[in-house]
């Protein structure tokens, strides 16, 4: 469309006439065509039928009598029609008495339709007429014609005349387009001109001439120059108008002013620039450079450059700077401007010069009451962050009472009891140990006991150094969050670039005696080359923790064997590594799933509500999230940590 739209008025009416022309020639050769097809198919099955009608008749004596020769030379009439390919007649028996060009074997006469009918098929008119002598059927002659040959010989002539009639009718177009529409463009383009005249000499005496016309053009020539009588009378006017402006400018609640783009000589200054700043316009306009002579010491040299690289970007600009009034007060000045140009270079720059030191003293009195207001906040945390610190403190210590209940209960069952046993019986013996040991039965089971005794023994101080081990990580992990949360105020963590992998085994870790006491079974599924992700070590281990208690909760009431967990690590995006922590437990109604990461919520009788919350602020803090997903009750809930990938390990600005 836009190569027609930036076409001249006269080629584009020549190209629409030509166009319509065209669209209305095309529909009438295609209606003429359709007719004419649909004739010659009509009037050629008809001919077809009549031919057979005729040959048949002839054939009625040579089909009674079975003559061969009579019937081919009854055929051979066919001659005179050169669409016939082949013809046969066939005898009520079904022997072919005779036939032209070609006989028609069985396979070939199941084409034909039935007796006094024709059907065109695979471009072929194929006739079945009925040979009857007396009133009594004694054969049927089968004549197949060559439809398709006869139509592209006609379909030929008829593009032939088409193609004569297009160009001969394209040409007569172009003719009388071309004398018609001078009648329509000539004044269209005396009006172009004109207006041409008008926009680059800003000549309004100009006027439209030519004959008077009375249609719409010539409506348009003189509404034209009607226009341009109001435009002149109105350019006239204009002047008149200056002191209005004028006034209008000197009343507004700011300075307005104009200056040169390349320097910071003004040609106008409003008379407000006496009532704010306490300077007439006259010292403004007679000196080139008293407006940097009135800028603020330290804000001078900023202004300045501001100005200079302001005015050569060519845009709308506003910025801030002080000046010192007459009186010796410091103002503050909001400027705006914007860059006047012709062919791309800059004539003038204006704008307007507000005071706003009174909008600058009530932001300073704000920004005290939003720091006032900020410390008042941060006081008030303190209480999440106790919190915080009991809730993640009471998470491990519950680590740390299963380890010293499986530590007791082991102590109770010990073996050392039976060892005690049987140094006493030793002891009895009392000089006769040898015989005892070699001949008494008891005696003989007793070393054999001592060494069971001393293996089990053996399997129990394994057991309980590793329970022990697993009390003092947990107590040092105790110590890492409460350092952690002590110095949460001042510095937000230390960024370390590590596995995922590594942080989900060491929060497992922690969890293993509870996920043993409650026959959890735990599925790793950890995506093989993924990256090391930036975090803080400890707040990680702090949410992976809080995600497995509570996944531990959720299959309380499952039978001991269907509880499983599912821990899977992989990539989300390029930048992003996903740890996501399935169970099959109690899930999550859909009411729930928007409350859970709320301060406070929680859905369990001994519950605070602060694990979650905590856990997504914190992996938001370390550029992550932490989402919820569940299908509903009974079907088991989904968290997933996402947390950004390593690239440098970042450094964190202490909060003051």
């Amino acid at each position: 469309m836009k190569p027609f739209r930036d076409l001249g008025i006269q080629n584009k009416l020549h190209l629409m006439t030509l166009v319509i022309c065209g669209a209305v020639l095309l529909v009438a050769t295609i209606a003429l065509l359709s007719f004419q097809v649909w004739n010659f198919r009509a009037n050629f099955k008809q001919a077809a039928a009549t031919m057979a009608n005729v040959v048949a008749n002839n054939s009625t004596a040579a089909a009674e009598f079975k003559e061969e020769a009579g019937a081919t030379e009854v055929l051979s009439a066919l001659k005179s029609d050169p669409a016939v390919i082949s013809a046969s007649l066939v005898l009520r028996d079904g022997s072919v008495l005779a036939h032209y060009k070609k006989a028609e074997d069985n396979k070939s006469l199941e084409q034909f339709p039935g007796h006094r009918q024709a059907e065109f098929v695979n471009g072929q008119l194929l006739v079945s007429q009925p040979i009857v002598m007396r009133g009594e059927w004694v054969g049927t002659l089968y004549m197949r014609s060559d439809y398709q040959s006869t139509f592209l010989e006609l379909l030929k002539f008829y593009g032939l005349v088409i193609g004569t009639v297009i160009i001969i009718s394209f040409f007569l177009s172009v003719l009388l387009s071309r004398r018609l529409s001078q009648t329509i463009t000539g004044p269209v383009l005396q009006l172009a001109r004109t207006a041409k005249i008008v926009g680059e000499e800003k000549d309004y005496s100009v006027r439209v001439a030519g004959d008077r016309r009375g249609d719409e053009l010539g409506s348009l020539m003189d509404s034209f120059n009607e226009m341009l009588d109001r435009i002149e009378r109105q350019d006239a006017a204009l002047s008149l108008s200056e002191e209005k402006m004028k006034a209008l400018i000197h009343s507004i609640d700011g300075i307005v002013w104009e200056r040169t783009p390349d320097n910071f000589k003004f040609t106008f200054i409003s008379r407000q620039s006496e009532s704010i700043l306490g300077y007439a316009p006259e010292a403004w306009l007679e000196h080139p450079d008293f407006w940097s002579s009135k800028l603020h010491p330290q804000d001078a040299v900023k202004a300045i450059t501001t100005g200079h690289d302001l005015a050569k970007e060519g845009h709308s600009y506003a910025y801030e700077y002080r000046m010192l009034a007459a009186d010796g007060r410091t103002v503050w000045i909001r400027e705006s401007g914007v860059v006047l140009a012709e062919d791309d270079r800059p004539i003038a720059i204006r704008g307007i010069l507000q005071d706003i030191t009174r909008q600058k003293k009530d932001a300073e009195q704000l920004d005290k009451l939003n720091r006032q207001l900020l410390d008042t906040s941060r006081q008030a945390g303190m209480a999440d962050v106790a919190t915080g610190v009991l809730h993640n403190v009471g998470n491990v210590l519950n680590s740390v009472s299963v380890a010293a209940t499986v530590v007791g209960e082991r102590l109770q069952r010990s073996k050392i009891v039976g060892l005690q046993r049987a140094t006493a019986l030793m002891r009895e013996q009392n000089g006769r140990l040898a015989d005892y040991l070699t001949s008494d039965p008891k005696g003989k089971l007793l070393p054999a006991y001592i060494d069971t005794v001393a293996d089990q023994l053996a399997e129990e101080r394994e057991e309980l150094l590793t329970k022990v081990q697993s009390v003092a990580q947990n107590i040092e992990h105790i110590k890492e969050i409460v350092a952690m949360q002590q110095s949460y105020a001042k510095v937000s963590g230390a960024y370390e670039n590590l596995m995922a992998s590594e942080l989900i085994e060491d929060a497992l870790r922690i969890n293993v005696a509870a996920f043993d006491r409650h026959q959890i079974r735990v599925v790793r599924e950890f995506a093989p080359q993924v990256p090391p992700v930036c975090v803080d070590r400890h707040k990680v281990l702090q949410i992976l923790i809080n995600l497995l208690r509570n996944a531990k909760h959720a299959m309380e009431d499952l039978h001991s064997e269907s509880k499983q967990l599912v821990i899977s690590v992989s990539m989300s995006s390029p930048d992003v590594v996903a740890v996501v922590i399935l169970d099959n437990g109690i899930g999550i109604p859909a009411a729930n799933l928007t409350k859970i990461f709320n301060h406070g919520f929680t859905t369990k009788k001994d519950g605070h509500g602060f694990g979650l919350h905590s856990g997504a602020n914190a992996a938001k803090e370390m550029g992550g999230s932490l989402t919820a997903r569940s299908d509903g009750p009974g079907k088991g809930a989904e968290f997933t940590l996402k947390l950004p990938v390593a690239a440098t390990i970042r450094k964190v600005e202490p909060v003051n």
